[in-house]
């Protein structure tokens, strides 16, 4: 029996069940496919019911699992494949190439700072920039430097060469390879996440529309940290918008497109999401349109910033 084990997934369900293994003396691998762990949580503005700052429980966590003594954080990485059995697995992990030596990197941010390339920035949702050579976001653990290697002209065409020569660590390695790890563990957890819907595929919601966004998108416009330090604008122009409408079931309970099923969670970030908009600006208004509510996310009563909010509930108006 192996007393080790491998968590595959770095969001707030990984991070947490890795932080308790650790705790309770495991040896604990931490795989995460993106350059930083933290995953959508660390994109959130607030967390429901409590309207908590996201980033304020997260931080704490992400500092805790990088300095953790039990835990190897195997971050830009990807599990290849799982054989074994019950307390003997072998785990075949693919640490994908950054182009970055991550025991010298500091994190300083020059080599970003220098890049003459921008190209979209997931962090944002797409509505903002970020450079070819980046760090996700100011809180990443590990806080170290990554080339996005489809972008990067140095390494697409050979020319450039910036962020090597301002790198003071000397920490930039074009020639830098992906490399596969075998790890020897007695358990797995996988805590993997979701990939957000694309409203694209369903042409009637105009997502074509600059001013038509998804709710992560929102979630950025709240943030302090998002691309317009949490002011609710319009992309098509930066004002203020009068009126916003949420579209629910986007995506779900929608058998031609094989998603029968509800969300699950949509009824409960439209209610936060419409909250903290009127806290921005109590001038909104905003309608959320649904076919009908999951009651199990509303065990606490909705407060009194939903005032001037226009929603049907069970096809009756309440204001």
């Amino acid at each position: 029996m192996k007393g080790s084990v491998a968590v595959v997934g770095g969001g707030i369900a990984g991070i947490q069940a890795a932080l308790d293994l650790a705790d309770s003396g495991f040896k604990t691998y931490l795989i995460e496919s993106r350059p930083s762990i933290g995953g959508t949580m660390s994109q959130l503005d607030k967390t429901f019911p409590t309207n908590d700052c996201a980033m304020c429980i997260l931080s704490p966590k992400l500092v805790e699992t990088g300095r953790h003594p039990n835990i190897e954080l195997l971050s830009y990485s990807d599990v290849k494949s799982i054989t074994g059995k019950a307390g003997d697995f072998k785990v075949k992990v693919v640490k994908k190439a950054r182009y970055v030596d991550e025991t010298k990197c500091t994190g300083c941010g020059t080599c970003t700072e220098k890049c003459p390339t921008k190209v979209m920035d997931e962090y944002n949702a797409g509505m903002s920039k970020r450079k070819a050579i980046y760090i996700p976001f100011a809180q990443a653990i590990p806080r170290v430097a990554t080339i996005d290697a489809s972008k990067c002209i140095y390494l697409t065409k050979g020319k450039c060469g910036v962020c090597k020569k301002v790198c003071g660590p000397k920490a930039v390695d074009y020639e830098q390879k992906d490399k596969e790890i075998e790890l020897d563990v007695g358990s797995v957890v996988l805590a993997t996440g979701f990939k957000p819907f694309d409203p694209s595929l369903l042409k009637q919601y105009r997502f074509d529309h600059p001013d038509v966004i998804t709710s992560l998108q929102f979630e950025r416009l709240l943030s302090a940290s998002g691309p317009t330090q949490g002011h609710v604008t319009k992309q098509s122009d930066g004002k203020v918008p009068k009126k916003i409408a949420f579209i629910q079931c986007v995506g779900s309970r929608n058998p031609r497109i094989d998603r029968k099923h509800c969300s699950s969670v949509c009824c409960m970030y439209a209610t936060k999401e419409s909250i903290i908009a009127k806290e921005h600006d109590s001038d909104i208004d905003i309608t959320i349109f649904h076919i009908d509510l999951d009651h199990t996310h509303f065990a606490a009563p909705l407060r009194g910033e939903m005032v001037g909010c226009v929603c049907s509930f069970q096809r009756r108006e309440y204001r």
